[in-house]
Parts: structure tokens; sequence; C-alpha cells
């Protein structure tokens, strides 16, 4: 199946915040992904059909009349048959097409399985449909049940495990780079294991009570066995040939016409495959083994493998229609092209732009910040106002303690209300709400720590009033917008590179931090972010204000007081607090005095 495109850094940004339309790409894919979706909703439908053996076989036949009216009907026929039968020749002409086998596991994984699936499903379907439509035999739930109970135990179960399996890997690389996928995944996991736990329970426990009733009835002719016997054998038969003719003799044949006609890829680390015309830049890659970013697993429906073709690309096919789409959203340059959609004829000298690293496999779930990717964000900035001034008058260890003190209090409002911190900057921090709950969590979250962050302050100024001369003042800004999110820098020691984000939403949060000086106040929060909240407005200043890089002024609204904004109070150790300020202090001054 295949999956929504990823945006891969800021000029990959689409400016709507949209991510493309689901299913887009070529006619090849959408069809393989209709076909797809076709094909699962029949399987979890017949799945949760067989749950219900937990309560009865009679509820067992009442949902299955209801689902042979829909799939038995011409328009269910068409449907379920037709996307039988486009799915399979896709996979078979996929791989066919295919000149390595080197792939991700996953990848092999599904192929494998879908490549089973076929041939355990015949005897099912000729069993089931066909021996219904020719000899009128039926094949309700006493009749399957028996048929199945005990023997076939082993066969069933093993055909549903391939089935479902095979579905849901496709399933969730089609979706793991939508936004909302990362909050349902645990939940569509949990359904994934529990829907053929329930099912087998559901149908083996049918057909034991079913035998311990004597109410076994087999409706099998022996007209309609003699029939199906012999087609069911040249069936498998059949499509081992064609899946085996797929598998080997196709790229054989096409390997030993091309022989002769040789290509070299050169790699800018200095790397060299050689290799005959045929298989896609991708494909040349693994089989070289040299490292290559495919979040998609080469279908072209991400930028991910990106290559910069730095010599031969004069000579190259120009980009089909994905390819084109792809290049398009990114606003590539000419010499950049798509690995998993160029297939060389001539000598290139080319550089990927993501190269993955070779020390561990490549793991999309925990590492899909690293090649970046848009997601619609609110951005927090706060600062102490003075502390230049404050820091001057006292010793660096009292600063350090008093910064830290500071510092655990406003991550703990960040924090506290969902958010990450995403940096610290001498005395600022900066956050990133509504990475997982969206955007308009993200900015409630975010105006909600502002207002803890407002009690946090003033609970720390209350401990530390008979050290500081005048309390502490801070500033808050946030705005809200789409940023590109990834991870920047170099992994050290086994440390992972920091998640930030980047874009104008985060330079306009800094100057919003930055105007609470400007408005005498301690927070603005832009019109994008009042809106995504819902907050109510009207008690605030409103400002109208030139940001650079816009073209129209921004509205912001300015709050002296953000604690209305904040949850129900969290306690706080500040008595703890202040006995070690006291000591820390008596400590400086016996210092002092010695």
């Amino acid at each position: 199946m295949t999956m929504e495109p990823a945006a891969d850094g800021a000029r990959a940004a689409d400016r709507t915040g949209r991510t493309g339309p689901p299913g887009g790409g070529s006619t090849v894919q959408k069809l393989r992904l209709a076909s797809g979706l076709i094909l699962f909703t029949f399987v979890l439908t017949h799945l949760l059909n067989h749950a219900l053996g937990i309560v009865s076989i009679a509820w067992m036949d009442a949902a299955q009349s209801v689902r042979v009216a829909v799939w038995r009907s011409v328009p269910g026929t068409v449907a379920l048959y037709g996307a039988f039968t486009v799915h399979i020749a896709l996979a078979l002409y996929r791989v066919a097409r295919r000149r390595t086998w080197r792939m991700p596991a996953w990848e092999a994984a599904q192929m494998a399985l879908g490549l089973l699936i076929p041939l355990w499903l015949i005897n099912h379907v000729v069993g089931t449909r066909a021996l219904y439509s020719l000899f009128g035999v039926q094949d309700d739930y006493v009749h399957e049940l028996t048929l199945l109970w005990p023997g076939l135990v082993q066969n069933q179960t093993i055909l549903m495990l391939i089935v479902w399996v095979h579905g849901c890997i496709g399933l969730h690389f089609w979706l793991r780079l939508k936004r909302w996928y990362p909050t349902a995944a645990p939940w569509l996991l949990s359904g994934a294991v529990a829907v053929p736990l329930f099912a087998s329970w559901g149908w083996i426990s049918a057909g034991r009570r079913l035998a311990l009733a004597g109410e076994r009835r087999n409706n099998l002719t022996a007209e309609a066995v003699a029939w199906s016997d012999p087609v069911i054998e040249a069936t498998k038969t059949g499509y081992i040939v064609v899946a085996l003719v797929a598998l080997i003799a196709v790229p054989l044949t096409m390997t030993l016409l091309r022989r002769g006609r040789g290509i070299r890829i050169a790699y800018a680390d200095g790397r060299v495959v050689r290799t005959t015309p045929g298989p896609t830049l991708l494909e040349i890659s693994r089989l070289g083994k040299i490292p290559h970013a495919s979040v998609c697993g080469g279908r072209g429906r991400c930028s991910t493998c990106r290559t910069r073709i730095l010599s031969g690309g004069e000579r190259l096919e120009p980009p089909d229609a994905t390819e084109a789409r792809v290049l398009s959203r990114i606003g590539a340059a000419p010499d950049l092209r798509l690995a998993c959609r160029v297939r060389p004829k001539v000598d290139l000298a080319v550089r990927p732009l993501f190269p993955i690293r070779e020390t561990g496999p490549l793991d999309v779930d925990a590492e899909r910040y690293r090649w970046g990717m848009e997601q619609e964000v609110a951005i927090l900035f706060v600062d102490i106002r003075g502390f230049t001034a404050l820091s001057e008058r006292r010793y660096p260890y009292d600063v350090v303690y008093l910064l830290n003190e500071y510092l655990t209090a406003m991550s703990g409002a960040i924090t506290g209300n969902g958010g990450y911190v995403d940096k610290f900057i001498g005395d600022a921090v900066m956050a990133i709400f509504g990475m997982s709950d969206g955007l308009a969590a993200g900015c409630r979250e975010a105006l909600a720590a502002s207002g803890d962050m407002a009690r946090a302050l003033d609970a720390l100024n209350a401990t530390f009033a008979e050290q500081l001369r005048e309390p502490l003042r801070i500033g808050i800004g946030i705005h809200a917008g789409p940023a590109v999110l990834g991870r920047v820098g170099v992994a050290m020691g086994g440390h992972t590179e920091g998640l930030t984000a980047l874009g104008d939403t985060v330079n306009t949060a800094s100057r919003l931090e930055g105007a609470t000086k400007e408005l005498a106040t301690m927070l603005v929060f832009s019109k994008a972010v009042a809106d995504a909240a819902k907050a109510d407005v009207s008690s605030f200043r409103t400002s109208e204000m030139s940001v650079r890089g816009r073209s129209e002024p921004l509205t912001v609204y300015a709050a002296d007081d953000p604690t209305v904004f904040a949850g129900r109070p969290k306690p706080r150790d500040a008595q703890r607090r202040g006995t070690l300020w006291r000591r820390w202090s008596e400590e400086r001054r016996l210092e002092e005095t010695l």
C-alpha cells in the first residue's frame, strides 16, 4: 500500500499546512491503495463476524446474512473480486519489475505474505463462493464449522494471520506519516491484536459447541467435491507458475537482455556500483549496499530518497507525473531527482541528500523527525527581564542556582501542560506545543502554560523576596502556525540530536516575546493562537504589529495577568526551596567574612 508524503525541510513546507490529498500518486498507486482498502474492509468484517461465535452461532449467521447481501450483490461482487484481481496483478507486476532483492525487512515481509495469500486462499474461495454459485452449496456457519473443526484449525489460523498481518503492514505504512496517526497508533495496534484473537476465539468456540451438541452438518455433494478438487489443484499450480515467472523468469530475462550494456553509478563518497540498465537508482544503491533513505519504501510518496545528479542528468528521461508532483511540491532544483523513480540507462555521478546511518536499521516511527516534517504547532518563548543587570551584582554560583530554580519552574509549567522544551537560550526557554494533540489543543496548552509560569514566578519571587532587590519579571510570546520539525545537530557519544522547530512561526513567536517590553506586559499572543484555542480575548489589549517577512500586520493580544489561562494550581515545594536558598546564602556570607 501507499502512504502520504512527508515534508522534508523548509522548502517542503506547504504554506497551507496540508500534506496533500489522501491517496495522491500515480494511477497504479491509487489502484493498489483502493483495491487494498476494499480487501481490508472485507477481511475486517469477516473476522468480526467470526468473533460473534463467542456469543452464539445464531449471531454469526445473522451477521453473515448482512455481509452476504452486500458482498454477493452485483456491485459487491464486482468490487470484491475486481479488487482481488487488481491487487494481485499489481503485486506480481511490481515484483517482476524488481532488479534486486535487497529491501527493508518490513517490505520483504509484506511482499512474501502477499504472495502466499492466494495460495492459501484458493481452497477457501472455491469451497465457499464457487460451490455456492455453481452447485447451490449453502455455506452457512454450521456447514463451514463442520468442515473446519477440528481438522483444519491450523490451516484456517495460518490463512487468517497471513492475510491480517499483510493488510496491517500495508495500512501502517500508508498511515504512519499522517498527522493524527502517532496519537491513534496505540489504539490501532490494540485493535490489530484484538481482532484476530477474538475471531479465533469466536469460530473455534462455536465449532467446539457445535461438535459437542452433535449438530454438525456437511452440505457438500459428491458432484461438488468431484468438481472442486481438480479445480483447486489446477488453480494452485497455475498461480505458482505465474508467481515463479514474476519472481525469477522476468527479472532474469531482462537482465540477460541487457547484458553487455552495463552502466556505472558513482557516488559522491567514492563508491561505485556497476549494473545493467533496468533497476531504479534506489535499487542500485541497495544492490551496492549503499545506505539510501526511502521512508515510503520506494513508492514515490515522499522525497527522502531525493538525489542530486552530479553528472549525466541531461541524458535521463524526464520525471513522470508522480515524480514531477513530488519535485514540484518541494521546490526541487533541476538537478534533483527521486531515486525510486529514476531508471538510469547511462553512467551517472550522484549524491543522495538524506543518507541513512549504516550502524543500524532505519526506524521511521522512532526517528520520523530526522528527515524534517511540517506540522502546525504552537511555539512559546519566555525570557527574564533585566537578568543581565541582576546577574552582575551576584556571585556566579548564586546566579546559577537562581537560574536553575527559574528554568526548573518554567520547564515544569511547560511539560505539565503537554509541551516539549525545545531549548534553553541563556535565561530564555523555547517550547513546542501540539505535536501530538493537534494545533487547537496545543494552543490551549501553551496559554495554560503561560498562566502556570506566572504562578510559578509569583512563588519564586515569594521565596527569594529577601534576596532580590526587585521581583523577577518575565515576558512570554506565543504564536501558532506551520513549522518544520526535525532533529538538528550531530549525534555524539550515543546521544540523539535534539528535536527543534524551524520556520516563520518560530521567528514570529520570538518577536512576540520581545514585544512584551514594548507593550509593557507579561504575555503577548497572536490572533492565530486565540482563534485555534477559542480563547475569550475581550478583556485584553489588541495591537497590530509589523513582523519581518510578513506583508500584512499581525494582530496580537497583550495579557498583563496570564494566570487567567492557568489550570488547577499545582503543588510546589516552595518551603524546601526557600530553606535551600537561605542555607546557600549563609554559606556565601560566611565565605565573604572569612
